[in-house]
């Protein structure tokens, strides 16, 4: 059996996170809008946070009210708050403002990637939305948006703050006064980022389960079709490379010509178009001898399909030396991108876009259907225009078969009632991701997804302007169209998107917040005979047999072990999840006894092992206790040091005589204590001088027993477990 890494820290952290998860008991209205009560526990989670450090992370998922949760504390600071955002948030932020009557300035962040610098004014409260998009250092909006937020307090607003490796939430945290440094990322994650899920508040607070009324999200079978391109892979694969190219940049444009191959035909050959004209530019430079930069190339496009003949001359000076080899490699690469348009008819376009046909004829709810690519969205949009209740709406504009129209026209024919039995009723959208962040399309009961985007976290995005708290639907359907690919070639991408979900899983983990709940369910039971002596008795449907999960004290070692069956083993992610699901019980069932019996024999084998692996040399022996008495004299003269550093900077800060007030955790009515008592429970070594065999040499502190709900009936009570 192994020991779980960081039981202490992480219960610790459990411990914080449960007052971020129970239902605050106070009301807080702030303008016409009455927050609930997981808005109320975020807002008091955040606070403390936002005076200490100066700023923190609030990483909900999509649709658990992040924007009322930012403006009720703005209203704590004066004046004006500044909100960055993307532009297509701007008249929600303003219409949350009004409803809330607290004052805002919104700038945009891509007014902040603007050529020219807005100049905006100092603000003391700055909130940044959507924040992922800051998480490259190298652009100008990630500059601009630090010199913004330098010394003022900073909330971070993002349902997916990683999008594709950790160091995305390093940048990000350095808006606010944080070193992109290991440590930094570790700081975030642990106490200031707040992140929580429906099913964790509702493990907490049962009774709140017709508050967050959410939609189910279900999954529609994937249709099958034909797959039209079976050798344009290879060919792409096999595409000649630029002289002047790298190979990063030439696998790279592979990369972006197969994505948009996944996508559509339609992208697929915008693509290509602008690759080609690319490699004229390349061409016509390289026979002036001139260098090929991005301004030269971009002089060639007009259009998506029309080539523009430039003069190099007059874009860039000549360095007087012709190129002919990496002008023949531009040629050779430009007939072999000439040769996959053929391939690209458009076979499979027409085919999904009679699936989508079929799904607006018979859902009777909205359907949005998001793509990544505009060429897609208006590629389905004039192959089903001639269908009622099809509209088009992407970073261009807005379009219906009679024309433009604009785009909160769209979105109410699509989302109020008052036009769902009006002809003029949209039942299916297709849209890009301009959509997928932010918005509330709550009302639609279908999300599709026509490609598959380079990060998992934009399926997030998509999924949750649907899935929200009060949605007037009750299920959410989710259906992917299948890309005109083999199966191999998606399965790449498919991959790809997984491990990218596993990275984005570092922000927080869900157990520690089953374990948080178990915590306080154990302390809010009425207590026995000690107060070490507590017991939790569950029935859940996720476990066949019975089962044990308790903290122990063995030595100097404290452990979460769980018993199931004759094995003993450390906690699995699900175990939190029974426990999660379990319903308290009266009774209490045997078992105590058999797992004092198993830690006993597992505490003699573990020190057996050390006896035989002990070196028989007494001199070697007694160097070794040394080596160990010195470094444990060191460890506790560093942490000595620091918890006099940490109270120096408590007492300076507060201004108090006797230092900073301790705080204190609560779960219920029955209080834990406070961090330093806490500190000493858990790390204050346990005299125990019993026989190595003996079961009492263990010491059992709290414990939890699961029995299934429907094979086990009501158990006799447990014996009472003897406390050291």
């Amino acid at each position: 059996m192994k020991r779980p890494p960081h039981t202490v820290q992480r219960m610790a952290l459990g411990a914080l996170k449960y007052r971020a998860l129970a239902p605050a008991e106070r009301i807080l209205r702030i303008g016409n809008i009455s927050l609930l009560p997981h808005q109320i526990a975020a807002v008091d989670w955040m606070r403390p946070r936002l005076v200490r450090y100066g700023g923190a992370l609030l990483a909900d998922p999509p649709g658990l009210g992040k924007t009322y949760v930012a403006l009720a504390l703005a209203a704590e600071w004066q004046p004006t708050a500044l909100v960055i955002a993307p532009a297509a948030l701007r008249q929600r932020w303003h219409r949350a403002a009004e409803e809330t009557s607290v004052p805002i300035v919104f700038v945009s962040t891509e007014r902040l990637s603007a050529p020219s610098d807005p100049l905006i004014a100092p603000h003391p409260f700055v909130i940044v939305d959507e924040a992922h998009h800051l998480r490259t250092r190298s652009t100008r909006r990630y500059h601009r948006t630090t010199a913004i937020c330098a010394g003022a307090t900073v909330l971070l607003l993002s349902a997916t703050p990683i999008q594709n490796t950790v160091h995305d939430l390093a940048h990000i945290s350095h808006l606010f006064h944080l070193p992109p440094t290991r440590q930094s990322i570790a700081h975030v994650r642990r106490r200031l980022t707040l992140r929580r899920s429906l099913s964790q508040l509702l493990a907490i607070d049962r009774d709140a389960l017709a508050r967050y009324a959410m939609p189910v999200v279900r999954s529609i079978p994937t249709p099958r079709l034909p797959i039209p391109h079976t050798a344009l892979p290879a060919r792409l694969s096999s595409l000649p490379r630029v002289r002047t190219d790298s190979r990063e940049a030439h696998a790279l444009l592979q990369l972006g010509l197969l994505h948009a191959l996944r996508s559509s035909d339609a992208a697929a050959r915008v693509r290509i178009h602008r690759r080609i004209a690319a490699t004229i530019a390349i061409e016509a430079a390289a026979d002036a001898g001139i260098e090929p930069t991005r301004s030269v190339r971009r002089a060639f496009l007009s259009d998506f399909d029309t080539v523009q003949l430039a003069f190099p001359q007059l874009l860039a000076p000549s360095t007087g030396i012709r190129d002919p080899a990496e002008a023949a490699s531009a040629r050779e690469q430009r007939r072999a991108l000439q040769e996959l348009l053929p391939f690209l008819t458009g076979t499979g376009d027409v085919e999904r876009g009679d699936v989508l046909r079929r799904l607006a004829r018979r859902c009777t709810h909205p359907v949005v259907a998001f793509t990544q690519f505009g060429a897609t969205a208006t590629a389905f949009f004039h192959l089903l225009h001639r269908e009622t209740g099809i509209a088009l709406l992407t970073g261009s504009g807005a379009r219906i078969a009679s024309g433009a129209i604009s785009r909160a026209e769209v979105l109410a024919r699509c989302l109020s009632p008052q036009y769902h039995q009006h002809h003029h009723a949209v039942r299916l959208l297709l849209t890009t991701d301009v959509l997928s962040e932010g918005l509330s399309l709550a009302g639609v009961a279908t999300v599709v997804h026509l490609d598959l985007p380079w990060t998992a976290a934009r399926l997030d995005q998509r999924l949750g302007r649907a899935a929200r708290i009060g949605a007037p639907v009750d299920t959410v359907r989710v259906m992917q169209l299948p890309a005109p690919l083999p199966p191999a070639a998606e399965q790449a991408l498919h991959d790809l998107l997984t491990e990218k979900r596993r990275r984005m899983r570092q922000v927080s983990r869900d157990d520690d917040a089953l374990l948080c709940s178990t915590l306080a369910r154990l302390c809010t039971r009425p207590l026995s005979v000690r107060d070490d002596q507590r017991w939790l008795t569950m029935r859940s449907a996720f476990v066949r047999r019975p089962m044990t999960m308790a903290i122990v004290h063995v030595r100097h070692e404290r452990l979460l072990v769980v018993l199931d069956g004759a094995a003993l083993r450390a906690p699995a992610a699900a175990d939190w999840e029974a426990l999660a699901h379990g319903d308290v019980t009266t009774s209490q069932p045997g078992g105590i006894a058999a797992l004092r019996r198993a830690l006993a024999a597992w505490r003699l084998d573990r020190d057996m092992s050390a006896m035989v692996n002990r070196p028989s040399d007494h001199r070697l022996r007694s160097r070794q206790e040394a080596d160990e008495a010195l470094l444990y004299g060191t460890r506790v003269e560093r942490v000595t040091r620091a918890g006099a550093v940490t109270r120096y900077r408590r007492t300076a800060i507060s201004g108090s005589r006797d230092g900073a007030t301790r705080r204190t955790g609560t779960f219920g009515d029955t209080g834990l204590c406070d961090a330093d008592q806490r500190r000493r429970r858990f790390e204050a070594p346990a005299r125990d001088d019993a026989p190595v065999g003996s079961p009492r040499a263990v010491r059992i502190v709290c414990g939890v027993v699961l029995i299934p709900s429907a094979s086990v009936g009501p158990a006799a009570s447990a014996p009472s477990v003897p406390v050291d």
